[in-house]
């Protein structure tokens, strides 16, 4: 038998008051009714969901075209910087050909090659960018006329000198030629001056020698009994020879090859010759006869064989012959 007293009075009778309530009547909801709850909370974050997603992905694409248009640019200066590179390095070689070719090459042309030497250092050692790359392609043109005008100046002037030298040669030959015709003008002269002074030299002839005794120089063959030794002979005529004062040198050698007479010497250019005696004589260009005497030396003239050369004023030998005496 269970004791009523035992449970609560209060539980008790609020559990009587709802079980009288039933079903019919409940508690009030203090919420929103469900017909007012909203219904596009989630439709609107999956829009701005989606919103942001193109937003970041645009904008990747849009770094990654930055990039690569970046690269591009900087690929297509990289090309660029090579191309003028290569024209300048042309360039240069164009004017190291023209001073290869041309010792004599203008100093413009020397100094506008190292400035393109400094180009190229300046350029290959440059980050270069649109401007400077801009200005260095003008500079490359800029030098590209200032060489065509170069050359065409110094082509002018190789052209010149080309002109110059060719009448220089041209003169040389003619002063070749002209110093070959007075160096046979020369030789004709020498060869005329020498059949002149060949047809002009005096000859002689009718050459005698002969030794004589007493005052009317009778002729003898004996050397006791002669005196002197008499030499005679005619120098001819001759209308080219020169007139006037002239002089034959007789040279008379004894058999033991002493020279009688004085035996002084006379040179004339190189030649010198020891003579007996000078025979003096007036030359008119007509046949003249000339005799001279030479005196013994001692006692007597030697036995044996004398010989006696008569040589003109230039030493030429005109005439020679033999004495014999015993």
């Amino acid at each position: 038998m269970s004791n009523n007293y035992d449970k609560p009075l209060f539980l008790e009778q609020a559990n009587n008051s709802l079980a009288e309530r039933g079903s019919d009547q409940s508690l009030p909801a203090y919420g929103l009714p469900d017909d007012d709850k909203p219904k596009g909370g989630g439709v609107l974050s999956k829009i701005l969901i989606a919103i942001l997603a193109i937003a970041t992905g645009g904008l990747g694409y849009y770094t990654y075209s930055l990039n690569k248009d970046r690269q591009i640019t900087e690929n297509e200066l990289t090309s660029q910087k090579k191309q003028v590179m290569s024209d300048l390095k042309l360039l240069r070689d164009s004017y190291d050909k023209v001073v290869i070719e041309n010792k004599d090459v203008k100093e413009d042309l020397l100094q506008a090659r190292n400035k393109i030497d400094q180009y190229i250092d300046s350029l290959q050692n440059m980050k270069v960018s649109i401007s400077s790359l801009a200005r260095f392609k003008n500079q490359a043109f800029t030098l590209a006329k200032e060489r065509d005008l170069l050359i065409r100046k110094n082509d002018s002037l190789m052209r010149v000198n080309s002109a110059i030298k060719k009448d220089l040669d041209s003169v040389s030959v003619k002063l070749d030629l002209a110093s070959a015709k007075v160096d046979s003008l020369a030789r004709q002269t020498n060869q005329l001056k020498k059949v002149v002074e060949t047809g002009s030299a005096l000859q002689i002839g009718k050459l005698i020698a002969e030794a004589v005794k007493g005052s009317k120089n009778k002729t003898t063959d004996r050397g006791r009994a002669a005196d002197k030794l008499k030499i005679c002979f005619t120098v001819g005529a001759n209308k080219i020879a020169k007139s006037g004062s002239r002089y034959f040198y007789i040279q008379v050698n004894s058999p033991s090859g002493t020279i009688l007479g004085s035996n002084e010497s006379f040179s004339s250019g190189s030649e010198s010759v020891n003579y007996s005696t000078a025979t003096h004589f007036i030359y008119d260009n007509k046949s003249v006869d000339i005799c001279d005497f030479i005196a013994k030396v001692g006692k007597e003239f030697e036995k044996g064989t004398y010989k006696v050369t008569v040589y003109d004023d230039k030493l030429n030998q005109v005439g020679t012959t033999d004495l014999l005496l015993k």
